[in-house]
C-alpha cells in the first residue's frame, strides 16, 4: 500500500469509528431494516426525466413518481408510466455472449454498434435506488398515489433468487458510504430486469434477465431466476480477474452429525481486509438446502445461531438468500487480521435417495468469500455416529472411535478452496505407493476387486503426472464412491466418483467402459494440480482448471491406450466445440443462457471448457513443440503452486521461455471466438 493510500484508509478508519462510538449499537440491523421496507411518497406528474447510471439510461416520458425513502432518508424514486431504458455493454469480451443470450434467452434485441452491443427495452414500472449518487428532486402536479403499485413491484422482485438488495446497501453504508452504487427493477416491458453499478466490492455494472423457474417443483417455482445478459468491470480490464477485497487464511471446522440430518457447525475463520479498512464482511452461506422428498423438493435450514470475534463480542448478521453480512465490532484496518467464530445448526446432512451417506461438497456450507479470496489452510474434526465413516479434505491427523462416534481429524497446511467433508456406510482399501497413500472407499458393501483396480489405476496416473507436472500435491488421495452415475468431482485430496468406477472388470483396459473410467479418474486426478494447487481466482478462469485436467487426461489415455485412442478424443473435443462455436469465448462459459433448454447451456459450456479449451491447448503445443510444452506446465505448477493462476500469467510465462508474445493468440482463441487450428502430432511425455 502506498503511504497516501494508508493515509487515506486511517482517515476513513477514524471516521467510521467515530460514526460507530455515536450510534446506539450495531448499525446493521437497522440498514437492512429500512432497505427492507422501502416506503413510496406522495406521487406527481413527471415527464420527459432521464436517469442515469454508467452506460444504463432510462427515460421517463410520462406518468408520476414518487420519492422512495429508506427510514427518513430519501434513495430513490419509483415510477409508473411510459419509460424506455438503453444498456450499452462495452466490453469486447463479452459481447458474443450478450449478442447470443439475448437472442437465445430473451424476447429482447441486441444491436451491435460503435459504441458496443446496445440493448433496449420499454417499461411501465421502474424502482431507481442509489447511494453515493444523485436522487432526483421530484416536482410537479399532484397525482393518484403509487403505495399498490409500489407493493406490487416489491413482492415481485422480492422473489429473485439470492440475497435481498438491503445486503448491497448496508454494505456501502458501513465500508463506502461514498461510492456510488445504484439499483433498478424495471418492470412492465418485454422482460423484468434490473440493473446494478456497484463501485462498492468490485467495480463493476450488470443487466440481469429475472426468469421463471423452468422446474415444476413448487419450491423453485416460488423463485424468479436472475441472468447476467451483461456484466462488465468499471477502471478494469476483463481478462484481468477482480482484485480481492479480502483474503480468507484460515478455517478451523469442527462437525457434530445426529443419526439423522441434525448436525452443529462452530467453524473459526481468519479474514485479512486488503486495501481498505472494512466495517461488515459478505461471505456466501446457504440458508436453504433442498432433499427430495417423493417427487418433490423438501427446503432444509442452516442456520447461524451466533457470529463471535476473538474477545467474544456477538456481532450483527443477517443470513438470507445465501450469504451472510456481519458487522464488526469495529472497524478492521488493513493488513489487520480478523478471527470470527460461526455457530450453526440445522438440518442440513442430505441423503441423497435416503442413502447411508451426506455430503457437504463443493457448495457454500461454511461461510466464503469470492474464489479471488479464498486462499485458506483448512483444519477439521468430524463426529459422526457409527456407523457412518467420516472423510474430509486433508492428510489424517487421527482416526477414533468414542462413545459409539467414528471421529476423524485432518489438516492442510497450503492455500485451498472447496474443501469437503463426507460421512457414510463405507469400507476402505489403503495401499501407498511412492509415497502417496491410496485410499478406495466403497458405499454399502466391500468390492476388494474394484478397490484394487481402482487404486492401481490411481498409482498410475499419479506417476504419469508426476513425470511431467512434478510432485503431486498431497500424501494422501481419498476415492469415495458416490451412489449415483456419470460424473466424478474432485475436492482438495478427494476424488469422488460414481458407480460405474467400481466395476469389477475395470482392469480389463480393453474394454470401451474401462477405458471411459479411466478418462474421467485422470481428468480428476489432475485436477489436484489444475483447480487445486493452481487455484482459479473466477470463473471466467475456470478453463485452467477443467480444460487444463482434461487435457492432462487425454495424455494419459495416449500413454495408456495409444495414438489411435487419443485421436478418438480429439475428434470429440472438436465436434463438442463446434457445437459452441457461435454462442461465447471460453471465458464466458459459465453465463451462457438459453431460455428453457438446460441441456443445451449444459452442452455449451462443455463444449467450450471441455472442447474448445483442450483444442487450444494443443494448438499451443504444436506451435511451441512438445517438450517446450511439458516444460512450461511444469514450470507453471512449480512457479504457481498454492497460488491464483490465470490465463495472462500463463501467457506471461509462455512468453518467457519462447521469446513470442501470446497474448494475441489469447485474444483470438481464448478471449475470442476463432477456433484453433490443431496438428503437429499428439503429445508426449
Amino acid at each position: 500500500m502506498t503511504p497516501g493510500r494508508a493515509a487515506a484508509s486511517l482517515v476513513l478508519l477514524a471516521g467510521l469509528t467515530a460514526r460507530a462510538a455515536a450510534s446506539d449499537g450495531p448499525a446493521l440491523p437497522r440498514l437492512v431494516d429500512r432497505f427492507d421496507h422501502l416506503q413510496v411518497g406522495e406521487a406527481v406528474e413527471v415527464r420527459d426525466l432521464s436517469l442515469s447510471a454508467g452506460r444504463f439510461v432510462c427515460r421517463l416520458a410520462s406518468g408520476r413518481a414518487g420519492t422512495v425513502r429508506a427510514g427518513e432518508e430519501a434513495v430513490g424514486i419509483f415510477f409508473e408510466g411510459d419509460g424506455a431504458m438503453e444498456y450499452v455493454s462495452a466490453d469486447p469480451v463479452e459481447a458474443p455472449l450478450v449478442l447470443f443470450d439475448v437472442r437465445k434467452g430473451s424476447s429482447l434485441k441486441a444491436e451491435k454498434t460503435e459504441r458496443g452491443v446496445v440493448v433496449r427495452d420499454g417499461f411501465r414500472r421502474l424502482l431507481w435506488i442509489a447511494r453515493g449518487a444523485a436522487v432526483p428532486r421530484l416536482e410537479g402536479r399532484s397525482a393518484p398515489s403509487l403505495s399498490d403499485s409500489f407493493r406490487k413491484q416489491r413482492a415481485k422482485f422480492s422473489r429473485a433468487h439470492g440475497a435481498p438488495l438491503s445486503h448491497d446497501f448496508a454494505l456501502q453504508a458501513l465500508n463506502a458510504p461514498e461510492a456510488p452504487l445504484v439499483w433498478a427493477e424495471l418492470d412492465g416491458g418485454r422482460e423484468d430486469l434490473v440493473y446494478e453499478l456497484d463501485r462498492v466490492d468490485h467495480p463493476s455494472e450488470a443487466l440481469l434477465l429475472l426468469h421463471a423457474s423452468e422446474s415444476r417443483d413448487p419450491e423453485l417455482r416460488r423463485f424468479l431466476w436472475p441472468v447476467a445478459l451483461s456484466h462488465q468491470p468499471i477502471d478494469r480490464d476483463a481478462r484481468d480477474p477482480a482484485p480481492p477485497r479480502f483474503l480468507l487464511t484460515a478455517v478451523d471446522v469442527r462437525l457434530d452429525a445426529s443419526a439423522g440430518n441434525d448436525a452443529k457447525l462452530a467453524v473459526e475463520e481468519t479474514l485479512v481486509p486488503l486495501g481498505a479498512p472494512m466495517r461488515a464482511l459478505r461471505l456466501d452461506l446457504v440458508d436453504i438446502w433442498y432433499a427430495t422428498a417423493g417427487s418433490n423438493l423438501s427446503p432444509r435450514a442452516e442456520r447461524v445461531a451466533a457470529v463471535l470475534d476473538e474477545r467474544g463480542n456477538r456481532l450483527a448478521f443477517d443470513h438470507r438468500g445465501d450469504e451472510i453480512v456481519v458487522e464488526l465490532a469495529e472497524p478492521a484496518a488493513p493488513d489487520a487480521p480478523v478471527r470470527l467464530r460461526f455457530e450453526i445448526e440445522g438440518d442440513f446432512l442430505i441423503r441423497p435417495g435416503g442413502d447411508n451417506y451426506w455430503e457437504l461438497g463443493v457448495a457454500s456450507w461454511f461461510p466464503q468469500p469470492y474464489l479471488s479470496e479464498q486462499a485458506y489452510t483448512f483444519h477439521s474434526v468430524v463426529r459422526v455416529p457409527e456407523p457412518f465413516v467420516p472423510f474430509a479434505s486433508g492428510s489424517t491427523v487421527r482416526r477414533a472411535s468414542e462413545d459409539r462416534r467414528n471421529v476423524l481429524e485432518t489438516r492442510v497446511d497450503h492455500p485451498i478452496q472447496a474443501a469437503v467433508i463426507l460421512a457414510g456406510v463405507y469400507e476402505t482399501r489403503e495401499e501407498t505407493r511412492d509415497g502417496v497413500a491410496i485410499r478406495v472407499s466403497t458405499y454399502a458393501l466391500e468390492n476388494e476387486r474394484s478397490m484394487k483396480a481402482l487404486a492401481g489405476v490411481a498409482a498410475d496416473v499419479i506417476a504419469f503426472y508426476r513425470g511431467f507436472l512434478g510432485p503431486f500435491p498431497f500424501d494422501e488421495l481419498e476415492i469415495i464412491q458416490i451412489n449415483d452415475y456419470g460424473y466424478g468431482q474432485a475436492p482438495p485430496g478427494v476424488v469422488f466418483i460414481t458407480n460405474e468406477a467400481f466395476d469389477p472388470l475395470l482392469g480389463d483396459m480393453s474394454r470401451i467402459s474401462s477405458r471411459s473410467v479411466a478418462r474421467t479418474f485422470a481428468h480428476e486426478i489432475a485436477h489436484q494440480y489444475w483447480g487445486i494447487s493452481v487455484r482459479i481466482p473466477a470463473y471466467s478462469e475456470q478453463w485452467l482448471a477443467e480444460s487444463f485436467a482434461e487435457y492432462c487426461a487425454g495424455m494419459f489415455l495416449k500413454e495408456r491406450f495409444g495414438a489411435s485412442v487419443y485421436d478418438s478424443l480429439t475428434s470429440q473435443w472438436r465436434r463438442a466445440a463446434s457445437f459452441a462455436a457461435d454462442a461465447a469465448p471460453i471465458p464466458m462459459a459459465t453465463r451462457v443462457y438459453v431460455a428453457n433448454d438446460a441441456v443445451r447451456r449444459s452442452e455449451i459450456r462443455r463444449g467450450l471448457l471441455y472442447g474448445k479449451g483442450p483444442l487450444v491447448l494443443d494448438a499451443l503445443r504444436s506451435q511451441i513443440g512438445n517438450a517446450a510444452f511439458l516444460e512450461a506446465l511444469r514450470a507453471y505448477q512449480a512457479s504457481h503452486a498454492w497460488s491464483f493462476g490465470s490465463t495472462r500469467s500463463f501467457a506471461a510465462l509462455l512468453e518467457e521461455r519462447t521469446g513470442r508474445d501470446w497474448m494475441p493468440f489469447m485474444n483470438r482463441f481464448y478471449w475470442g471466438m476463432e477456433m484453433p487450428e490443431t496438428g503437429g502430432g499428439s503429445p508426449r511425455p
